[in-house]
């Protein structure tokens, strides 16, 4: 660039312009000057574009965002790497190694078609087993406010929350078990519990004691039962009103035929032949006691005075 001159008789005006022109045209406008130069001043910048020209040949590194730093011969390019995120290794010769650590951090979102870990593969809305085998939680829980959907659930226990839990249409409350149609509960398979009980618990059934027991709660004893029983036992066993080891037990003879015992419509005790002394006076009719009754009859007569009998008296025989 040329020198310029002004001299002390020039008027102010001439050294407005001089000035302007020298800014302008000869130092050059200073939006133009490149972004890899961190000085700011002219000679700053000279000194450091005469480094970076009389060392090696510099090199110039640029961004995503377009942003560039020119990296001179002595500069020192520093990658480094965030915990957990990224790991950078530099080594011989001139290598810079970038990759991931064993466990990767990802602070906002992680987005691909597939996702893989070890043997668990997420694509899309699912996630599966590379070798096709069961996927374990291990003993963590698992929670959703949607709905699981699939086939068989198997588990030590299933836990939900609120109330009532509905699987199909049999819900459980509680200890309360019922359907959501007011239907019967159907049980196609044998049904085990150490107590059967009524709805409000006057009929039980249990094994007490080591044998099958039928009991009532009323304080009668009663329980109905509403059916025309056939037993195909031949017995029947009363434990009376204690348990203990001693029973009766009503039998029956294998019948040849159809047979009916009817008990009267009366109160008292049945006699059998074990009783003894048991018929009383009133238990016997008159005249119910006649000849035929007896099984060894002995007639007395009383004859009048021409032998004929005016009365006759029937006994046992001796």
């Amino acid at each position: 660039m040329a020198v310029k001159n002004i001299a002390i008789t020039d008027t102010l005006e001439t050294f407005r312009t001089t000035f302007n022109d020298l800014a302008a045209n000869d130092f050059g406008d200073i939006a133009n000057l490149s972004g890899s130069i961190s000085a700011t001043n002219l000679v700053e910048a000279m000194n450091e574009t005469i480094s970076i020209a009389t060392s090696t040949a510099g090199w110039t590194i640029e961004d995503s965002t377009s942003t560039t730093q020119l990296i001179g011969g002595g500069d020192v390019l520093r990658v480094l790497g965030t915990s957990n995120e990224i790991e950078a290794v530099v080594s011989a010769v001139d290598t810079l190694t970038i990759g991931l650590p064993a466990a990767v951090t990802v602070t906002t979102s992680l987005t691909a078609p597939t996702l893989t870990g070890g043997t668990i593969q997420l694509t899309g809305n699912t996630i599966t087993a590379t070798d096709s085998t069961a996927i374990s939680f291990a003993s963590e829980n698992l929670i959703t406010t949607g709905t699981i959907n699939g086939g068989a659930i198997t588990g030590t226990s299933i836990t939900g929350t609120g109330a009532t839990h509905t699987l199909g249409t049999v819900q459980i409350s509680g200890n309360s078990l019922s359907s959501t149609d007011s239907t019967r509960l159907n049980v196609n398979d044998t049904f085990r519990a150490n107590t059967f009980e009524s709805q409000t618990g006057l009929l039980s059934i249990d094994e007490s004691l080591g044998f099958p027991r039928i009991s009532s709660t009323r304080g009668d004893k009663i329980a109905i039962i509403d059916i025309v029983p056939a037993f195909q036992g031949s017995s029947l066993i009363f434990e009376g009103s204690s348990e203990d080891a001693n029973e009766t037990t009503l039998t029956v003879s294998n019948p040849t035929a159809d047979r009916t015992i009817t008990f009267p419509d009366n109160s008292g005790t049945v006699i059998t032949t074990g009783s003894t002394d048991a018929i009383t006076e009133s238990m016997v009719a008159e005249d119910a006691i006649g000849q035929n009754e007896l099984k060894s009859v002995v007639q007395l007569q009383i004859l009048n005075s021409s032998g004929t009998p005016l009365k006759t008296l029937y006994g046992a025989g001796a």
